[in-house]
């Protein structure tokens, strides 16, 4: 596994498990009441530093491992500069874009708060899964993905 994958699985397993663990828990704080304001945000921020920790280290490790990135083998360089990449940017982007609507121009009318920021995180997270989970996939099915 070359070390772009690896940070490709990295990336992955990381939005979903620290955001799995936010998302089990930020919508039932707005149920609770006497919440400080100030604790959706500190959980968001927390699981947000809690990813940047865990993609550093690892980055660290696959670099310690691997060498410097600069090294692309085959597969590398077919997911980036064949249509794996730019699919899984264009999926991701239109999944992003339809999440960012419902926030942008239909949840103003109903829901207010958090709860929309939550939606526009969960957009984010559901994009950023969507593109790596095709990276990945790219680089499962090999050259002919």
């Amino acid at each position: 596994m070359s070390g772009r994958e690896a940070f490709s699985w990295v990336w992955l397993t990381t939005m979903i498990v620290t955001y799995g663990i936010y998302f089990s828990i930020a919508p039932g704080l707005d149920l609770r009441p006497g919440i400080p304001p100030l604790v959706p945000f500190e959980l968001l921020a927390a699981t947000a530093l809690v990813q940047v920790i865990i993609i550093t280290i690892a980055s660290i490790v696959i670099r310690m491992r691997d060498g410097p990135p600069s090294k692309m083998d085959e597969r590398d360089r077919a997911i980036a500069h064949r249509a794996i990449a730019h699919r899984a940017s264009s999926v991701s982007y239109y999944v992003l874009m339809t999440g960012l609507i419902v926030v942008g121009c239909i949840m103003p009318f109903s829901d207010h708060g958090w709860k929309v920021v939550n939606t526009a995180v969960f957009a984010i997270v559901i994009a950023e899964i969507v593109h790596h989970g095709l990276v990945v996939l790219g680089y499962r099915r090999g050259l002919h993905g």
